[in-house]
């Protein structure tokens, strides 16, 4: 395995919702674009047996360019946490996981790594999202949240 240019070093955000409506929201794979700045779009590929995405194709906002890839995702609904990452011969290289713990009945804690391999892509059309990739996606869903 390649080593990637951004390693996963999780970072935790509060949220003022309930940790089991978080992860439902989060785990709404198609709705992604509508909370996460630098998505364009999201297409549902493939659903496991329970219905929820499997590989789902993205096209995302860079400063002058749109890229295409796809991840794949696997649950823990018991644990409240979603992983996914690219093909292991993708171009772009994407992996990641969020997860959501309880800090009481209206509240809850998620903890979000993303490791990202830019290299040889131009900049995102995002500069806080080129900046700090999980700290931009942690903010879009907070803001997210807040809305629904």
């Amino acid at each position: 395995m390649v080593a990637l240019a951004t390693p996963i070093t999780p970072i935790s955000v509060s949220l003022p919702r309930n940790a089991a409506d978080c992860y439902r929201l989060f785990c709404d794979i198609g709705r992604t674009p509508d909370w996460l700045r630098v998505v364009r779009s999201a297409m549902v590929t493939e659903r496991d047996a329970e219905g929820r995405p499997r590989r789902v194709a993205f096209l995302a906002r860079l400063r002058r360019a749109t890229i295409g890839y796809t991840l794949h995702y696997r649950y823990r609904a018991r644990d409240l946490r979603v992983a996914w990452g690219t093909p292991i011969r993708s171009k772009i290289r994407v992996h990641g996981f969020a997860q959501f713990a309880p800090l009481g009945d209206a509240s809850c804690l998620m903890t979000y790594g993303l490791e990202l391999d830019k290299r040889g892509l131009p900049p995102w059309g995002d500069s806080h999202f080129e900046a700090h990739a999980p700290s931009a996606v942690a903010a879009d869903f907070r803001d997210f949240v807040l809305r629904q």
